[in-house]
């Protein structure tokens, strides 16, 4: 009796994307396809990956648990491709407690193996893992009714490109097998000899921890459908301040960088500048109750963080205006104990009088350091409402703060709730040169205002200023940089045009002492990897232009180049989805071929009346809305949503998963859905009539993508796709019905 053959859905580290497991095709003439997620598979119980990195060396062990429900013993083949250059160095496989013997096969051998189950399982999926080298091994049995454990082991060198090593788990490989895949959960432990400065990764919900400066651990946990590949990249600091620069270039076409600046863990006391900290607390009336005392826990919380060589002032403001002392005084322990105690005395009555509380905070006589030391002065201003008191209107409280600020003051702001005047927080952190967050309806204040104390209170470089010598670059982002403070990571997109080895200098003060920090870095005519960077530049680019239309109106050249960009890079935004849709309509050639039913659901159903994507806000016409509401959930919304600068930084699944919807992406390619085909962005409105048909799994198709193997990523992305090939438009249809064997 002939076995079926299920993937087991087992994944291991290498420094590409291209990996995964793949399934063995059926073999026997009484075999049958295996069925995913039916009564009696294959499926993950449970996935625990561990990577200990030492020294970019990664050692990654991954225990995994199949139940079998079937009746009679399953057969697995594991698969495992190997990157360009990988040493399989310590490979072994353990199953259900026995060691068992596996293959490594050449680059030439697997893509045979690849292409055969393409061939046989019509899967174009699979297309992406083909080309490099491949470990194998046979599992037998899998009992029936019953579970089997697998331990896998292999280590491996890091190569470093441009000084980042990257670590890449390709979970998005999972739903190209045979078992069900379930909840995975993965540890990433990073140790090197040398100080850690970037780490980064492309989930939100990935959790990076520091130990020290050589060491960090990154932990996520969630269903496999959840997410694509896990990626954690980190870079190693060469001097007190690390730099690295992850470019992304076409041959014969501008290129996309984005450059990210780490300041260390902690600085001496030497090198932290002194503090002079103000805690500025609205207790108005509209903060009466569970606010309230919210924003006492906060007022604890901004105390603690205090250190001794800082001075500080609690302000709290209603009607009137109150300090806690007649001028700042030293974080001494009785003088942070004496402010702790009037911190429960704090009631909410009265009105809101915001001007009158920034304008004592900002005028607020400066004590003099013991010996000499200039103090860097910042304010942390919460409120929950708009100003009722004093100076309302918004404009003249932002001339009010630019007046009297004679010592260009940090404002970090925490907006509570929804009634704020959203407009006024982010013009005032805007003008002096903070940041601000807001406390949504259930979240906890006190969380949000220890992590901002615990922030800023290392200062590692103010009136930070970013060049880069003799680099003809363009749209670069953020227009004006802030003050950077330890434990944090500075992100700065761009364009270039030029080439070569060009000198980036960092300038800044350190405890008020003028420091430059110099590094060398290659922009070069063409690199193809990382393309996930010309994402990230267009997403702060479009959000910087959302939020100059919610400031200033939607201007005719503001709205046209979100347009462009929106459709050229399938950004979407609470305010630009439409416009996929609507590129989608053109590309449709005005047939009326709809967007519900297509082969992987990637677009929501849209109501061409109402002119919005089913299940999101974002039409074409909200540009011109944008910026109505200065109050309210939608201020709040919008100012989320068009400030974001770290929007495509954090690569957070909230944003990325929204774009998944609407758009795919490719080898630097953004496709969108039109009806059940995907077709590439910026093709002619009668490519119809211009493209060459070409079936799935064909001759001919085969020879295309050996004629072009960049085509891989392309063709992985389904069977119904349109894209160019050289100057060649093709389009793939699906393959004819295999015969049934019978």
């Amino acid at each position: 009796m002939a076995r079926t053959q299920f993937v087991l859905g087992l994944f291991l580290l290498a420094p590409l994307s291209a990996q995964g497991l793949l399934v063995g095709p059926p073999t026997g003439p009484e075999a049958q396809p295996p069925s995913r997620g039916g009564v009696g598979g294959v499926s993950i119980v449970r996935t625990a990956v561990h990577a200990d990195v030492v020294d970019g060396v990664a050692t990654t062990t991954i225990d995994q648990v199949f139940h079998n429900g079937g009746t009679r013993d399953a057969e697995g083949t594991w698969f495992l491709p190997m990157p360009a250059g990988a040493v399989a160095d310590g490979f072994t496989m353990t199953v259900g407690g026995k060691e068992i013997a596996g293959e490594v096969l050449d680059a030439n051998r697997a893509r045979s193996v690849y292409e055969s189950i393409v061939r046989q399982r019509r899967d174009p999926g699979l297309l992406e893992y083909a080309g490099e080298g491949l470990l194998r091994a046979r599992i037998f049995p899998i009992p029936a009714n019953g579970d089997v454990g697998v331990t896998v082991r292999l280590r491996q060198v890091l190569q470093p490109t441009g000084g980042i090593y990257e670590w890449t788990w390709p979970l998005r490989a999972a739903r190209h097998g045979d078992a069900v895949p379930g909840v995975v959960g993965v540890d990433v432990r990073i140790r090197s000899t040398t100080a850690l400065a970037t780490i980064l990764t492309p989930y939100a919900n990935a959790e990076i921890r520091r130990s020290g400066e050589c060491e960090a651990t990154v932990t996520m946990e969630g269903s496999v459908d959840r997410f694509d590949d896990l990626r954690v990249l980190y870079g190693l600091a060469e001097q007190e301040f690390g730099l690295h620069v992850l470019p992304y270039r076409r041959p014969g076409e501008p290129g996309w960088f984005t450059m990210l600046l780490s300041p260390p863990r902690s600085l001496t006391a030497a090198k932290l500048q002194p503090r002079c900290v103000q805690f500025v607390v609205d207790t108005s009336g509209s903060m009466a109750g569970a606010k309230i005392e919210q924003a006492k826990a906060a007022v604890k919380a901004f105390l603690r963080s205090l250190r001794p060589e800082d001075v500080f002032q609690v302000v709290t403001f209603a009607s009137a205006v109150q300090t806690f002392f007649e001028k700042p005084l030293p974080a001494t322990s009785a003088n942070v104990d004496a402010a702790l105690r009037k911190v429960d005395t704090l009631t909410a009555l009265g009105g809101t009088n915001i001007s009158g509380a920034l304008q004592q905070a900002l005028e607020a006589a400066m004590p003099s350091g013991d010996d000499g030391a200039v103090f860097l002065p910042q304010i942390v201003f919460v409120t929950d409402g708009q100003p009722t008191m004093g100076v309302t209107d918004p404009g003249q409280i932002l001339d009010l703060t630019k007046r009297v600020d004679a010592r260009s003051t940090r404002v970090f702001a925490l907006g509570v709730g929804d009634e704020i005047d959203v407009r006024l927080i982010d013009d005032l952190v805007q003008q002096h040169r903070g940041t601000r967050d807001f406390v949504r309806n259930q979240e906890k204040i006190e969380a949000k205002v220890d992590a901002l104390c615990q922030k800023i209170s290392q200062p590692a470089l103010t009136d930070v200023e970013v060049r880069c010598d003799g680099l003809d670059s363009f749209d670069v982002h953020p227009t004006s940089t802030r003050d950077l403070f330890c434990g944090e990571m500075m992100q700065v997109v761009g364009r270039y045009r030029s080439s070569g080895q060009q000198t980036v200098r960092v300038r800044g003060k350190q405890a008020g002492v003028d420091r430059e920090f110099v590094f060398v870095v290659d922009f070069p005519k063409a690199a193809e990897q990382n393309t996930f960077v010309q994402t990230l530049w267009a997403r702060q680019h479009v959000a910087s232009l959302l939020d100059a239309i919610r400031r200033s109106g939607a201007k005719p050249e503001l709205v046209d180049e979100v347009r462009r960009l929106a459709t050229q890079y399938g950004i979407v935004t609470p305010y630009t989805s439409q416009l996929i849709v609507e590129e989608s309509e053109r590309l449709a050639g005005g047939r009326d071929r709809g967007f519900v039913g297509g082969p992987s659901a990637l677009a929501p159903s849209a109501d061409p009346a109402a002119g919005k994507v089913a299940g999101g806000r974002g039409s074409a016409k909200d540009l011109a809305l944008l910026g109505r509401a200065r109050t309210g959930a939608e201020a709040v919304e919008e100012s989320v949503a068009a400030t974001a600068q770290d929007f495509g930084g954090s690569w957070s699944r909230d944003s990325l998963g929204k774009d998944r919807e609407i758009v795919r992406r490719a080898a630097g390619r953004v496709f969108v859905v039109v009806g059940d085909e995907l077709v590439e962005q910026g093709l002619p409105a009668d490519w119809q009539k211009q493209a060459v048909e070409i079936e799935a799994f064909s001759d001919g198709y085969f020879a295309m993508l050996k004629a072009n193997p960049s085509l891989r990523d392309v063709l992985a992305l389904g069977e119904r796709i349109v894209f160019r090939d050289g100057t060649r438009i093709v389009r793939c249809k699906p393959a004819a019905p295999a015969p049934v064997v019978k």
